[in-house]
């Protein structure tokens, strides 16, 4: 829902994604990676660039953790939002390093 009308539903799940993160903790790896993943791509959505970026840094930390198909298909579906706003030099950075988490997936 938060994808079809950022504006109505984005600061909700942003908001049910915090719960679901401080309940697991990442000793949940693949959910608390997911959560993390979703909560960068909610940020995205509210226009929150500089907060996305955080959360886009702590989603391919906790990423690169796992073996999770499933983790590594959610991040590729992050990296959109990094692309056209590659004037800003931390979004450049958190699409690279999402980049690096993918591309070693594929070397291993």
């Amino acid at each position: 829902m938060a994808r079809q009308d950022p504006q109505q539903h984005a600061e909700d799940a942003a908001e049910h994604i915090r719960g679901a993160l401080t309940t697991r903790g990442a000793e949940a790896g693949r959910s608390y990676a997911l959560d993390l993943i979703g909560l960068a791509e909610c940020y995205f959505l509210m226009g929150d660039v500089p907060e996305a970026v955080d959360q886009t840094h702590r989603a391919v930390d906790a990423a690169a953790r796992t073996q999770s198909t499933r983790v590594r298909a959610q991040l590729s579906q992050l990296y959109p939002y990094t692309v056209g706003r590659s004037s800003s030099r931390t979004v450049g950075e958190a699409r690279s390093r999402i980049r690096e988490v993918l591309s070693a997936e594929g070397a291993t």
